[in-house]
């Protein structure tokens, strides 16, 4: 299957371009940041996001000839998906965008000038489907570096991104070549995940002394005095148990939900 294909079936077309006919080929390569070895990119592979936490390189190849050698390009990687492929009310996330890229050794692109806005890596959420996470890259026209920073900058929300609007308000043509891949959550589920599931089932029947246990693990031992707490008590084995408190619960529950929302 050929990245058009690919496209196609993901539903990149229409989800982030509205048409895709590129004339180049484009590679994208992760080093994995636990076993430093190379990670290569065909479209549509899912990859964990301990092989993507790590900025990857670029390779550009043309089908018909070497690229002029004063050609310079621009490169964006969004994700359509964020938070969820269900909900993408914060979508597109912009991971990454950068011009002033030239193929160097034959395909290896680099950057001669700052990113306008620099790789993040992906992070879908705990118990997200798996997101698409699309790199596009096109001819660089003459006065971007003036112009995309108007739109794009360090004050620049992630969020929200629309590369199509950006492609049209800096003069971008149709994007030359382009990939993707999928990444779905850790399998390491973080712990915030644990708490809310177990302090939801605790508000609508007791807990029992195995899932308290095993809910509260991730909690801090110790938290502030409150008039509503009751004594401790002592197990037959002499050990204490720590009333709950349930609205310090609900509020970490609030805040890390709220974290994870806004993350792509």
């Amino acid at each position: 299957m050929n990245v058009t294909q690919a496209f196609s079936l993901a539903q990149v077309v229409p989800d982030v371009v509205s048409s895709f006919n590129p004339t180049d080929l484009m590679n994208i390569t992760f080093t994995d940041a636990a076993t430093m070895q190379s990670v290569n990119v065909t479209p549509g592979a899912l990859l964990t996001m301990e092989q993507t936490a790590m900025e990857p390189e670029f390779f550009l190849i043309s089908n018909n000839g070497a690229e002029p050698s004063n050609q310079t390009f621009v490169l964006a990687l969004v994700d359509p998906d964020a938070p969820t492929p269900q909900n993408t009310s914060v979508s597109q996330f912009l991971h990454f965008l950068g011009g002033d890229f030239s193929a160097n050794n034959g395909s290896l692109l680099t950057n001669s000038t700052p990113a306008l806005m620099d790789f993040f890596p992906p992070t879908p959420p705990a118990g997200s489907d798996p997101h698409r996470y699309v790199l596009l890259i096109f001819a660089e026209p003459a006065d971007f570096d003036t112009v995309a920073f108007t739109f794009v900058n360090s004050s620049t929300p992630r969020t929200n991104f629309n590369l199509t609007v950006f492609a049209t308000s800096v003069g971008l043509d149709s994007p030359i070549a382009g990939n993707f891949f999928l990444v779905g959550p850790s399998n390491s589920s973080d712990s915030s995940s644990s708490i809310i599931s177990s302090a939801a089932s605790s508000a609508i029947v007791p807990l029992s002394t195995a899932s308290s246990s095993a809910s509260l693990s991730a909690l801090p031992t110790s938290s502030p005095t409150s008039a509503n707490t009751s004594p401790t008590t002592s197990t037959s084995a002499g050990h204490e148990k720590t009333p709950v408190n349930l609205g310090s619960i609900l509020y970490l529950i609030c805040a890390s939900a709220f974290l994870m929302m806004t993350m792509g």
